[in-house]
């Protein structure tokens, strides 16, 4: 269904019937009760730490043969992108860099595309800094970061 669809077929339920499918979709769809908590509380702290877990759990290597599963993290970032919570997605985007970064400087890993994800990754969350004007909040953290990354021949511009 298009948004004009939706959009046209909403305007058509009166306040109680959108009530109840809010209620549903609450019940039902676990990304929709995460949106509708932050849209109600503003705290996305309990939410980042869930992310965050998940984020970690790919990232770092498993099984006796050591894989890694980095591009799970990132489709799980993409979909929180999706939620348009900005500084939930910079939260988020700046744990996917350190934590791939803990796994070079551990593991001594080496790959072009993970560094090019890496630093992508890194970008997109200073995009979304400077979009909310959350320099000061994040200075120390990119800066130790960009440090970090440095060690290993990775160029992180803030």
């Amino acid at each position: 269904m298009a948004l004009r669809e939706l959009k046209k077929e909403l305007n058509q339920m009166d306040k109680t019937e959108i009530i109840n499918l809010i209620l549903e979709m609450y019940k039902k769809i676990p990304d929709a009760k995460n949106f509708l908590k932050i849209f109600a509380t503003g705290d996305i702290e309990q939410l980042t730490e869930k992310y965050k877990k998940e984020i970690e759990r790919y990232i770092y290597p498993n099984g006796k043969n050591m894989d890694l599963r980095e591009t799970e993290a990132r489709k799980i970032i993409r979909t929180v992108r999706k939620m348009k919570i900005t500084e939930l997605n910079i939260e988020l985007e700046l744990h996917y860099v350190s934590c791939c970064l803990e796994i070079i400087e551990d593991f001594g890993y080496w790959d072009e595309n993970y560094y090019m994800a890496l630093g992508k990754m890194f970008d997109n969350a200073m995009n979304g800094i400077s979009e909310l004007g959350m320099e000061d909040k994040y200075n120390e953290k990119v800066i130790s970061l960009s440090s970090k990354a440095s060690e290993y021949g990775i160029e992180l511009e803030y």
